[in-house]
């Protein structure tokens, strides 16, 4: 115990209120890297939908500004490196994806050839 009061003696003062908000900065910044990532996993499905999670850690905003300040943190270093994250996320997705992931199997021509006439069904029996 002694070594973390050492620590924080030493590095920084504990004040709840800045951990406080520090705690929002990263509970907001791990959703927008969740739904980030699902929109980047499911393209096709998400690609007219608005999140305003990622909106409020990714666009100037006045609210994300005086939550930075409350943290002691300059929002727009924040931003500008959680942007940075969005990019490399970004082209990681791109670069092993198919260039097709959304065509369904019932779409390929092996499956959807025509019928020769020759088959038997219950009700044919």
């Amino acid at each position: 115990m002694a070594s973390y009061e050492k620590a924080l003696s030493e590095y920084d003062t504990f004040d709840p209120i800045r951990n406080l908000w520090r705690n929002v900065l990263v509970v907001a910044i791990s959703d927008a890297i969740k739904i980030k990532s699902k929109v980047l996993q499911f393209s096709e499905f998400y690609k007219n939908k608005k999140f305003y999670e990622l909106d409020y850690v990714t666009l100037p905003n006045r609210d994300f500004d005086s939550v930075c300040s409350m943290s002691n943190l300059d929002g727009n270093l924040v931003r500008k490196k959680i942007n940075k994250l969005m990019k490399e996320m970004e082209e990681k997705n791109g670069s092993d994806m198919p260039e097709m992931p959304w065509k369904r199997l019932y779409q390929s021509k092996g499956i959807n050839r025509e019928s020769d006439g020759n088959y038997t069904t219950m009700s044919a029996l």
